[in-house]
């Protein structure tokens, strides 16, 4: 405490020292965000956020709006906002600072720092949207940021790789398998040709690759399982939602997929008449819908009136 206090009291010396200097707006800038980021990690965010404005307020007195350094203090009161959790107060600053970067590449086609900033600002936008769920905005974003990564870094660039992961994931979440397989696919190929194959971050990769292909010879036995109980034939569909779950169960754990797996593997018990399996596969996918969404899920709530109608079933049989 007592040497954050004391690096407070020098950059703020250091801020009165350069405030009479002429022509001082890049130091000014660098002392600023020196001092939000001592105060930022004192938890002093208000007055951090204070730090920020003031700069900008002079950047913009001094250059009008359409400047990097504007564009620049607007993405860090963004980063404050969004360490306070106030993320659409965060994405309105970085909203600001993507349409000076563009007002500016039309001015100066090409201009590195220019487009440079608007690649990380871009990303940081991608991020918060991500964090809030917002996926297919923010795969659209991060479809900026990879355009301008492998356009101006390569593409086997380590942060062109970098977005490649960024998109697998959401793709991920957003159930497009294949365009996640893809994504990971060329992320490890940048990653081995940059760390090698023995990386610890290109074996994590690669184990992720394979646990979506897992996922993918999941889900097409589940179709298949689907069809044979549409079909009547409920010992191959069973046996085929058997094989789902193996490989859930051996390459993924508590997944989604693998409730639903339960839930057909119940119903298809149910329909045999076969209550105490029913119940018992319903019971491991309610276990997993409640450890994966909560008890307020609207599906889990289903499941849980699903399950209690079995086992009142089972009871009257036994009674």
């Amino acid at each position: 405490q007592g040497n954050g206090e004391k690096a407070e009291e020098i950059f703020r010396k250091a801020l009165d020292i350069t405030l009479e200097l002429p022509n001082n707006d890049s130091d000014l800038t660098d002392l600023y965000g020196q001092l939000a980021q001592s105060l930022k990690l004192h938890g002093k965010f208000v007055e951090a956020t204070k730090m920020h404005k003031l700069v900008l307020a002079r950047l913009l007195q001094t250059h009008g709006e359409d400047h990097p350094f504007v564009a620049m203090s607007y993405n860090g009161i963004s980063g404050l906002l969004r360490d306070q959790n106030r993320l659409d107060d965060a994405l309105q600053m970085l909203d600001k600072s993507i349409e000076i970067c563009l007002r500016i590449a039309e001015q100066r086609p090409g201009a590195p720092e220019v487009v440079n900033l608007l690649t990380v600002t871009l990303h940081n936008q991608a991020t918060i949207l991500e964090e809030q769920g917002n996926l297919q905005d923010a795969s659209e974003a991060f479809m900026k940021v990879l355009v301008f990564r492998s356009g101006r870094l390569g593409k086997m660039h380590f942060r062109t790789a970098e977005t490649y992961e960024n998109l697998a994931s959401i793709y991920h979440r957003q159930g497009k398998l294949e365009h996640a397989i893809d994504a990971y696919a060329k992320a490890i190929n940048i990653r081995r040709e940059g760390l090698g194959n023995d990386h610890p971050h290109t074996q994590k990769l690669v184990l992720f690759l394979e646990v979506l292909m897992h996922e993918k010879n999941a889900r097409a036995l589940n179709e298949q399982g689907l069809a044979m109980k549409a079909e009547g034939d409920s010992e191959k569909a069973i046996q085929l939602f058997q094989e789902v779950l193996d490989i859930y169960k051996e390459n993924v754990c508590a997944h989604p997929e693998v409730a639903l797996a339960y839930e057909n593997i119940s119903a298809l018990k149910d329909d045999q008449g076969l209550l105490e399996d029913a119940v018992a596969a319903s019971a491991e996918a309610l276990k997993i819908r409640r450890r994966t969404f909560g008890d307020d899920d609207a599906d889990t709530k289903g499941r849980m009136e699903a399950h209690r109608s079995l086992l009142k079933r089972l009871l009257e049989n036994r009674s």
